[in-house]
């Protein structure tokens, strides 16, 4: 509750323990700027990001537990982006942050690095490869665990997720092992149909809220259960 015993920073504090502080502050009142505050001397381990006064440390996890503190830009800062990515788990280490999608992490050199992922504004959606392939899953939330999906140190392409415009997501069902033969296009497994690039009076279909799910009646199916995101349909599967 902003009381007792306290120190004032104006500046970078990599070692609290010169100030006779270390793992003392309960509470930390912000007068200007965003500061960076760490579990470990050094701005290691598990960091968070203030920009207003917090009363109570232990809601964010770092009640009598701050070691180091820095002031970072407003523009630099995590909460200043839409999505930023860690490359320790619990929002800690080195970040990265994005109003827009990426296809490919490897060209920031932080392909396969993330551990935590904080989301600020949006739903967006997290793929193992580049160009949104092989493992996605969709945040809705911050998540300072991602070995809790099973994508710890595997992102390589992020993008915002549009429910609205792209439908509820669903994740890929996994491919037939059985045999396969060619149907219209698309491959019948036992229950399914693969299409991996419908069109429509030979032109590629764009993509929509229910656009799937109408490619697959046309063709004779009840609803499509799966399709890559995108702006135009592909890998729809039909059932």
């Amino acid at each position: 509750n902003l009381r007792g015993e306290a120190v004032e920073l104006t500046g970078d504090q990599p070692n609290f323990n010169l100030l006779r502080f270390n793992d003392k502050a309960r509470s930390i009142d912000v007068r200007g700027g965003v500061w960076m505050v760490c579990a470990d001397g050094n701005y290691k381990g598990r960091c968070e990001y203030i920009d207003r006064p917090v009363r109570n440390l232990g809601e964010i996890g770092l009640s009598g537990a701050i070691s180091s503190a820095k002031r970072v830009p407003y523009d630099k800062g995590p909460r200043s982006y839409d999505i930023a990515l860690f490359a320790d788990g619990n929002y800690g280490g080195a970040f990265l942050g994005f109003d827009e999608g990426v296809a490919d992490l490897s060209q920031y050199r932080f392909n396969d690095t993330a551990s935590a992922i904080m989301i600020n504004r949006g739903d967006w959606l997290v793929c193992e490869h580049a160009d949104y392939r092989g493992q996605c899953e969709l945040l809705e939330a911050s998540t300072g665990n991602l070995s809790s999906l099973g994508l710890n140190d595997k992102i390589t392409s992020i993008r915002p997720y549009n429910v609205r415009r792209e439908g509820p997501w669903r994740r890929p069902i996994p491919p037939v092992t059985g045999p396969i033969r060619d149907t219209h296009g698309g491959f019948e497994g036992e229950q399914s149909v693969f299409f991996p690039a419908p069109t429509a009076n030979g032109r590629r279909i764009s993509d929509g809220v229910g656009a799937a799910t109408r490619f697959c009646q046309g063709m004779g199916f009840f609803e499509a259960v799966y399709k890559a995101p995108g702006p135009v349909l592909s890998d729809v599967v039909c059932r």
